[in-house]
C-alpha cells in the first residue's frame, strides 16, 4: 500500500494510513475480477460511540484511536494474501479477503483482541458486518452498503456484535427507504394517530393517567407498526418532528377536555433519544405547553434509559431544566440497559417505568422475580414511584401487588385506544385519581402501618423523617434481617448506621436464646395476615439488655422472602426485669 505524491494522497486516508473509500473500492473490483475462483467477503467494522468519545476525551484521542485501527487493520492483513482493506468513513472500517468461516471469525477475534489492549478510559465496543461476494459482478460500493445492512442490524447489542447479510436485510432496507419516502406526506396529512393506553393504581383501580402513543394510519397500508418507523426516523432525525406532532396533539386533546369541564388524568409523552440532543426541546415543550395553558402536572415526560448510555451529562442537564419548567419526568424502560444503578444513582427522575417483560421466559423467572421485587423496593427506599408496564394478567397484577408496586399499566386494564374510545373509557365509571393524590406528601410524625409502607415519595425519608424507631426486615426461611431503619433505632439498640451495618444486620443474633420463640412468633402472625406483637429483650451493641415491645406487619411477599415492617418501642422502664411482664 504505498505509492508517491499526488498519487499517494488520493490513494493513501492521511489519518489512518489505510486506503480511502475510493481507492478501496477500485482495488476491491481488480482483487475479486483478477480471482474469479476465489470466494471473497468483505467485513465491516464500526466503532460505536465515537462520538461520545471525542465530546469527552476530544477530537485528538478520537483521531489517536482511528488511527490505532489503521495500524491494528495493517498489522493483520498487510501479509495475508489477497486483501486490501480501508476507511469507509468516520470511524467505519472495510476489509475485502478470501472467505473461509474460521478465519474470519479469527481476524475478528485479532481485532478486538487488539482494540481491548488500547489504553484508554472508556469502554470501546466494536460491532462487525460481513457480506460474501456471491454476486461478483455488484457494484463493491453495493456491497460495502450490504455489509454495512449486517452491521447495523446488531449495533448496540451487548451479546451479539457481529452479523452476515441476508435478503430479508435487503428487504428490510427497501420497506425503510419506502417509509422515508412517506414520512413528510404523512404528517402533513395527519396519518399519525395518537392512541391513548391508561395507567392505572393498583390499590383501587383507579385511574391515575395515560401515555400518549403514536400509530401511523396509511391509506394505503393501513396501520403500520411504530417498531417498523420509529427506529428509521430515530436513524434520520425524523422522530423530532413527530415527537413535536404528538405533543401538541395531545396538549390539544387535554385542552379540549378542560374547556368541556371534563376530568382529565396527566398524560405522558415520549421524547425520543434523538430529541435529547436537540438545543431547542425545552423551548418547544415550553412553547406548545403555553399555547395550550396547560397547567402543571398534566403532561407529563417519558424519557427512555438508553439515552443516558449515550450521554448521561446531557440527560442529567435536561432533566433538570426540564423540571424547573414545572414537567414531572418519568423514566421509560429502567432496568433494560445496563447502566441502570449510575443512572438511578445520577439522574433526577420523578418516576421509575419498568417493563413487566423483564420477567419474560421461563429459565430464570426466579431470579426476574427476585430482580423486580428488589428494583420496586429500592424505588420506594429511594423515595421514587414505580409504575410497571406490560402487566396482562391477574397474576401478575398480584405478585406486584405483594411487592409493594402501587401503578401499572398494560393490556390486563386495556389496550391503546383511539381519542375518541379513551373519552369513553374515561367516562366508563373508572374513578379519575384527583391530582393532589399524585403529588407527593410530607408524612404526619403519628404513623399508622399503611400511612408509613404507603410514604414511599420523594418527601419521605425513612432515614431521617421519622422520630420513632422504625426497621424494614427480610425474612428467608428462618434468617431475619434487617433492610432499612431510622435513625431512632440506631440510637435506641445504643449504635450507630456504619457500625451496624458491619456486624448487627441479622436480628436473632441479638436477641436472648430463650426469647427468640417470641420474636418468631410475631414474624409468623404478621405472615399470616394478623400485626405481629410481642415483648422480649434485646441486647444492645455496648453490652447492655433492653426490653422492646414491637409491631411489624407483612408488607410485601414474593415468593421465599417475606418483607416486613416493624414499629418499635423501648419499654424497659415498664418492664419487671424479673417477671418479664409491664408494671402495674
Amino acid at each position: 500500500m504505498r505509492s508517491s505524491g499526488v498519487e499517494e494522497h488520493n490513494r493513501i486516508d492521511r489519518l489512518t494510513g489505510v486506503y480511502t473509500k475510493e481507492y478501496f473500492y477500485q482495488e476491491a473490483r481488480k482483487l475479486i475480477d483478477e480471482n474469479p475462483k476465489i470466494r471473497f467477503a468483505i467485513l465491516e467494522m464500526d466503532i460505536n460511540r465515537l462520538t461520545m468519545i471525542n465530546e469527552l476525551m476530544g477530537m485528538a484521542e478520537g483521531d489517536r484511536l482511528l488511527s490505532y485501527i489503521g495500524s491494528v487493520l495493517m498489522e493483520i492483513f498487510t501479509h495475508e494474501p489477497h486483501s486490501i482493506y480501508g476507511r469507509i468513513h468516520a470511524d467505519l472500517f472495510a476489509v475485502c479477503c478470501p472467505y473461509e468461516e474460521s478465519r474470519m471469525f479469527q481476524y475478528i477475534n485479532l481485532i478486538e483482541t487488539a482494540i481491548k489492549e488500547y489504553q484508554i478510559n472508556f469502554e470501546i465496543l466494536v460491532t462487525f458486518g460481513i457480506y460474501l461476494c456471491d454476486e461478483k459482478k455488484l457494484n463493491v460500493s453495493i456491497m460495502c452498503d450490504r455489509a454495512n445492512m449486517a452491521l447495523k442490524s446488531v449495533k448496540g447489542n451487548y451479546v451479539t456484535h457481529c452479523a452476515f447479510y441476508d435478503n430479508n436485510m435487503h428487504d428490510k432496507k427497501m420497506r425503510e427507504q419506502e417509509i422515508t419516502q412517506h414520512m413528510n406526506k404523512a404528517l402533513k396529512n395527519r396519518e399519525f394517530v395518537v392512541y391513548f393506553q391508561p395507567k392505572h393504581s393498583l390499590d383501587d383501580n383507579s385511574i391515575i393517567g395515560a401515555e400518549a402513543l403514536v400509530r401511523w394510519v396509511s391509506p394505503e397500508k393501513g396501520m403500520i407498526s411504530p417498531g417498523e418507523f420509529i427506529p428509521v426516523f430515530e436513524e434520520n432525525g425524523f422522530i423530532m418532528k413527530l415527537d413535536a406532532y404528538v405533543w401538541e396533539e395531545t396538549c390539544a386533546f387535554i385542552r379540549k377536555r378542560l374547556d368541556d369541564e371534563k376530568e382529565i388524568p396527566p398524560i405522558s409523552v415520549n421524547v425520543s433519544r434523538v430529541n435529547m440532543y436537540n438545543p431547542m426541546l425545552c423551548d418547544t415543550l415550553s412553547k406548545i405547553v403555553k399555547k395550550y395553558k396547560i397547567p402543571n402536572g398534566l403532561l407529563e415526560l417519558e424519557l427512555t434509559e438508553s439515552a443516558y448510555t449515550e450521554n448521561p451529562q446531557l440527560m442529567i442537564q435536561t432533566i433538570k431544566q426540564l423540571q424547573q419548567l414545572g414537567f414531572r419526568v418519568e423514566m421509560d424502560d429502567f432496568g433494560s440497559g445496563y447502566s441502570s444503578l449510575n443512572m438511578l444513582k445520577d439522574v433526577p427522575v420523578d418516576v421509575l417505568k419498568i417493563d413487566l417483560n423483564f420477567l419474560s421466559g421461563n429459565s430464570n423467572q426466579e431470579k426476574g422475580t427476585s430482580i423486580m421485587s428488589a428494583i420496586v423496593r429500592m424505588a420506594k427506599w429511594l423515595g421514587i414511584p414505580a409504575i410497571v408496564e406490560g402487566v396482562e394478567t391477574k397474576e401478575q397484577v398480584v405478585f406486584l401487588k405483594s411487592i409493594g408496586c402501587t401503578m401499572a399499566q398494560g393490556y390486563y386494564y386495556a389496550k391503546p385506544m383511539s381519542r375518541q374510545d379513551f373519552e369513553k373509557y374515561l367516562e366508563s365509571g373508572f374513578r379519575i385519581a384527583p391530582k393532589e393524590e399524585l403529588v407527593q406528601k410530607e408524612p404526619d410524625i403519628y404513623l399508622d402501618f399503611e400511612q408509613l409502607w404507603k410514604s414511599g415519595t420523594r418527601g419521605f425519608d425513612l432515614y431521617s423523617d421519622i422520630p420513632s424507631a422504625c426497621g424494614l426486615y427480610e425474612k428467608e426461611q428462618n434468617q431475619i434481617e434487617l433492610i432499612r431503619a431510622t435513625d431512632g433505632y440506631y440510637d435506641m439498640v445504643h449504635s450507630n448506621r456504619k457500625e451496624f451495618y458491619f456486624d448487627g444486620l441479622y436480628l436473632l443474633g441479638w436477641i436472648p436464646e430463650e426469647d427468640r420463640p417470641i420474636v418468631m412468633k410475631m414474624f409468623d402472625d404478621a405472615e399470616n395476615g394478623m400485626i405481629g406483637e410481642g415483648l422480649y429483650r434485646r441486647n444492645c451493641h455496648d453490652g447492655t439488655t433492653i426490653w422492646l415491645h414491637t409491631k411489624i406487619k407483612n408488607v410485601s411477599n414474593d415468593g421465599k422472602r417475606k418483607m416486613f415492617l416493624a414499629m418499635i418501642n423501648d419499654v424497659t422502664k415498664f418492664v419487671d426485669d424479673k417477671s418479664g411482664k409491664m408494671k402495674q
